[in-house]
């Protein structure tokens, strides 16, 4: 997701050309590297629909990846289901929201396998 998100941005000639599609693709890319960081260090992950416990669980595994989800989950209907494209500095923050989170996904899977 983290890549497709980028090629999205790469590709655009205006953020608002593809806002609410690289928003989109930077919120999966959390909540999947989000899972990865749970499944390593508490052996689960969230399954439900409710955000505020994916968060809770992920707090549990990462206090600052906990807050990269939140900002990215605050995005989620804006980009989703809005008619109005996420602004230019919440484009900003889910790019780099999603990178820390992906980032922090590959150093528990790192520390995991040594």
């Amino acid at each position: 997701f983290l890549t497709a998100a980028g090629l999205v941005r790469d590709l655009a000639e205006e953020h608002e050309d593809v806002a609410d599609a690289f928003a989109t693709l930077c919120i999966h890319a959390g909540i999947a590297a989000s899972d990865v960081i749970c499944c390593v260090r508490l052996g689960e992950h969230a399954q439900g629909e409710n955000h505020s416990e994916t968060i809770a669980l992920l707090k549990l595994a990462d206090h600052a990846a906990a807050r990269h989800l939140s900002a990215l989950l605050a995005l989620k209907t804006k980009s989703g289901y809005r008619h109005t494209p996420v602004t230019a500095e919440e484009f900003k923050r889910a790019g780099r929201a999603a990178e820390a989170l992906v980032e922090a996904a590959r150093r528990a899977d790192a520390s995991a396998a040594t």
